[in-house]
């Protein structure tokens, strides 16, 4: 995972976010640094300096700064303002291009094979497959829906948030709760996955951050970069983001018993084509 990507999801301390933030705007003059002379920069101290390394996964201070150098190297464009009214179509888009280029790396990068993994084992045990989503995130429950359908995984979703509610307490723990928040905060997702704890219930949730409400409740997260302003157009980044986890999570479980799932995807397949002719 990238070290700047790292940085940019990390849930910090306001003496966290000054160092954070040195970093990202000198990433070059931090190569050079101690961990002293940075918490001078920053205001802070070399403790400080170490712990913030440390609380990113790394073993301490000279790993982050081999990490920060790869991101030099590797360097992502990144893209703002991505709507101008006096651009014409094919600067749009180029510049889309590149914005969905940066949202799939990033996705990536934050993502953990092993968690990943975890929640592949998880989701093949359960018994029923419970979708909770509201808005854009919707869209993304629904996909999901269908792709466990094709493989005979039971997966429930309703579009209705109330209905997705009340079907949290005749859930058990055979069964898997899976939520899909970019903000991690709606509240009525927030609350399903309170029940869904105090009951047991294996769970997992695609969000920016396993420090959110919606984090904080569930077993594992699935982390989307968070790219997207409070004000925007549409949940464009987060949808490409949830959708890339989505496939992987089917992939995942296609891999374990590909001839039983091929041939069900195949059936499902022949069913419709017999209703087209």
């Amino acid at each position: 995972m990238s070290c700047i990507t790292r940085i940019k999801e990390a849930s910090l301390t306001e003496t966290e976010k000054e160092i954070a933030q040195y970093i990202i705007e000198h990433p070059e003059h931090v190569l050079d640094d101690s961990a002293m002379k940075l918490g001078e920069k920053t205001h802070s101290s070399s403790a400080a300096v170490v712990r913030f390394a440390k609380k990113l996964g790394y073993t301490g201070f000279p790993q982050l700064k081999i990490e920060l150098a790869k991101d030099l190297v590797e360097t992502i464009p990144e893209v703002d303002n991505l709507l101008h009214p006096d651009e014409d179509m094919a600067t749009l888009m180029n510049k889309a291009h590149q914005s969905q280029i940066v949202t799939i790396d990033k996705t990536y990068q934050l993502l953990a094979a092993s968690t990943l993994e975890a929640v592949v084992n998880a989701l093949e045990k359960a018994k029923h497959v419970y979708l909770f989503g509201v808005g854009g995130s919707a869209v993304i429950c629904d996909d999901f829906r269908h792709k466990l359908m094709r493989i005979g995984k039971y997966a429930c979703f309703y579009p209705d948030v109330h209905l997705q509610m009340t079907s949290v307490p005749n859930m058990t723990e055979e069964d898997f709760a899976f939520f899909v928040s970019y903000s991690g905060e709606t509240k009525e997702l927030v609350t399903a996955a309170k029940w869904a704890k105090n009951m047991h219930i294996p769970s997992a949730a695609i969000t920016q951050s396993p420090y959110n409400k919606l984090g904080k409740l569930v077993d594992y997260v699935l982390p989307i970069p968070s790219q997207e302003q409070a004000l925007r157009i549409g949940a464009m980044s987060s949808r490409y983001s949830s959708l890339i986890i989505i496939d992987l999570l089917y992939y995942g479980l296609v891999k374990r018993n590909k001839e039983e799932y091929s041939e069900k995807i195949i059936n499902t397949r022949r069913i419709i084509q017999e209703i087209e002719k």
